[in-house]
């Protein structure tokens, strides 16, 4: 398949997720619950998707863990959803990114601060 279709499928993967999430789900643990980034298979039976959670640490990885256990749920939404002959497997992690620049963002005003 062309890097085009890949990357299409991609952000419709993306948007869709993020409806299902906004309207789809009344768990309270996903409320902040955002997808960032999804990372598809060559062959579209995989699908790897990057989210962030705003709050805690320990609200991350509850957040992670609900997501994994009911990624069944979330991939029959998702069927519902999309014009493709299979929809692929999904895995949910951790956008490690976006917690990173988060960091470097807080050390930069503690550097920025102390130089005043």
């Amino acid at each position: 398949m062309g890097r085009k279709w890949i990357a299409r499928v991609r952000e419709e993967i993306k948007r869709r997720l993020s409806e299902i999430l906004e309207f789809g789900t009344r768990d309270p643990r996903l409320e902040l619950v955002t997808v960032m980034d999804v990372r598809i298979s060559s062959d579209l039976n995989y699908a790897t998707i990057y989210v962030s959670v705003t709050g805690r640490e320990a609200s991350e990885e509850e957040a992670i863990k609900v997501l994994n256990e009911h990624r069944g749920f979330f991939r029959s939404e998702l069927a519902k959803r999309l014009t493709l002959r299979h929809t692929p497997e999904l895995r949910f992690e951790l956008d490690l990114v976006e917690k990173r620049a988060r960091r470097i963002e807080e050390v930069l005003r503690e550097e920025g601060s102390r130089n005043l």
